[in-house]
């Protein structure tokens, strides 16, 4: 994935050894692991715990992070100390949360039990956890008595595209009782949460906005990194299929056009009770907390959801972000000791701007792999950096898509993020020299768009 482009980027250029596993091989990790005189293995399922432990214990690294969401649910943590523990393999520090510290992320239902302990008010005011149908079909009937749009939630994960939005996703209570069947007779879930639509009122209107937060912590300290705001539909103007994020920004002051300092510190206090609250249950959590919350016109902030690894592509952002002396592979460390420090990381006081370059086919419909021509020299003339996700290289400035996906992404830094999107339009226009054979999203970090997230007083 592109976040884990950008994570050994920075680790190269601190001079660390990596080594790597993937399910193709992807050129920024492949390459980074190369120069660094490490090894890459392609391993065919990231779930596969044993299989990612056998190769950490091959290689025996000084430290172990991931940001796979399927391998955190798979236990593979667990699995990496175990092992350690077995005395098959020296000590390892890991940087990502237990499987059971993860569940914020796979278990839904865990969420909102501890979010209702311990910050009650940020729960959506109507949310029903269900594991039949029966009780999803009574949900869905509350928010059409109460002319409420709704949003259904698969409880356990589904690589970010499971979430389906009235109005975006379905139009019809009716659509919205089939996709609940659909979800329960996943043998991959075990429930699903019926929650109220946030952003919209009973008539439709816009009432509020997502944004997202990538904290670092090490279980008690979290590092305060400037807010971030995801497009996670695929077309213009927020229409189309919900995907994998098509592009962020953030703006140089660390907040965005609707959030507040005093909204920003209010999700960070939400935050540390969070992780109070898991501590207090025996969970060790470490690593990113992504946390994605709504502030409405109101003032009303509710927290849509926790994942327990790095966002993609909203981690981009922050580790393009970086002062150029702070050196990812020390702040893992840290994490993984329980030493982290608030000045561990610093941040440029610039705005960013990310696009993902996706398959024509993404959202919609399989495709053929694509081949693809693209010179990553005159990109990063332009001054934008490149990293791929579900792309391999072919030849010389040459590459294949691997899959109907997000393929490449690009990102830039400037004092808005409207400036850092012109970057990013160079780019493409240096990079592909003539016909893009790629999609993406012509507003992402537009001067139009960021500026019509502001709440009109």
């Amino acid at each position: 994935m592109g976040r884990d482009a950008a994570a050994v980027g920075n680790l190269l250029e601190h001079g660390h050894q990596i080594n790597a596993i993937g399910g193709w091989e992807n050129p920024n990790v492949v390459d980074a692991v190369t120069a660094s005189g490490g090894q890459f293995d392609i391993v065919k399922d990231v779930a596969d715990a044993e299989a990612v432990a056998d190769f950490v214990q091959r290689v025996q690294p000084d430290l172990f992070y991931t940001h796979f969401d399927d391998s955190l649910a798979a236990g593979v943590v667990d699995t990496i100390q175990r092992r350690v523990d077995q005395g098959l393999m020296r000590p390892v520090l890991l940087a990502s949360p237990n499987r059971e510290s993860a569940k914020v992320e796979w278990d839904k239902f865990f969420l909102r039990e501890i979010l209702e302990k311990v910050a009650p008010d940020y729960n959506p005011e109507h949310n029903f956890m269900v594991t039949d149908e029966a009780s999803a079909l009574d949900a869905i009937d509350f928010f059409e008595q109460e002319g409420i749009q709704l949003v259904i939630k698969p409880r356990n994960p589904t690589g970010g595209k499971g979430v389906k939005v009235m109005g975006k996703h379905f139009t019809s209570y009716e659509d919205a009782k089939a996709y609940a069947r659909e979800v329960l007779n996943d043998p991959k879930q075990s429930g699903l949460e019926v929650q109220e639509r946030m952003d919209v009122d009973r008539a439709g209107n816009l009432i509020g906005h997502e944004f997202t937060l990538q904290l670092l912590t090490d279980g008690d300290t979290i590092v305060l990194a400037p807010a971030t705001y995801d497009y996670p539909y695929r077309e213009d103007g927020d229409e189309g299929p919900g995907t994998g994020g098509m592009g962020t920004f953030s703006q140089a002051d660390g907040l965005l056009p609707f959030l507040t300092q005093e909204d920003y510190d209010d999700m960070i206090d939400v935050a540390h009770k969070l992780l109070a609250e898991m501590k207090e249950q025996g969970l060790d959590y470490k690593g990113v907390l992504y946390l994605t919350a709504f502030k409405q016109k109101s003032g009303k902030k509710k927290v849509v959801e926790l994942n327990a690894r790095g966002g993609d592509p909203e981690l981009i952002n922050i580790l393009d972000l970086f002062e150029e002396d702070v050196d990812y592979g020390e702040v893992l460390r840290l994490i993984a000791l329980g030493e982290l420090a608030q000045d561990s990381v610093r941040f440029k006081k610039l705005a960013s701007a990310m696009i993902y370059l996706v398959s024509r086919g993404y959202g919609y419909s399989k495709e053929p792999a694509l081949d693809f021509g693209l010179d990553l020299a005159a990109v990063e003339a332009a001054g934008a950096k490149a990293r791929f996700a579900a792309g391999r290289r072919t030849g010389e400035n040459m590459y294949q898509s691997t899959s109907t996906s997000r393929v490449l992404g690009l990102s830039a830094l400037g004092p808005t993020p409207w400036a850092a999107r012109k970057t990013l339009d160079n780019a493409i226009a240096a990079g592909f020299g003539g016909q893009v054979p790629l999609d993406y999203r012509n507003d992402v970090a537009s001067e139009a768009y960021v500026k019509n997230l502001a709440f009109a007083s």
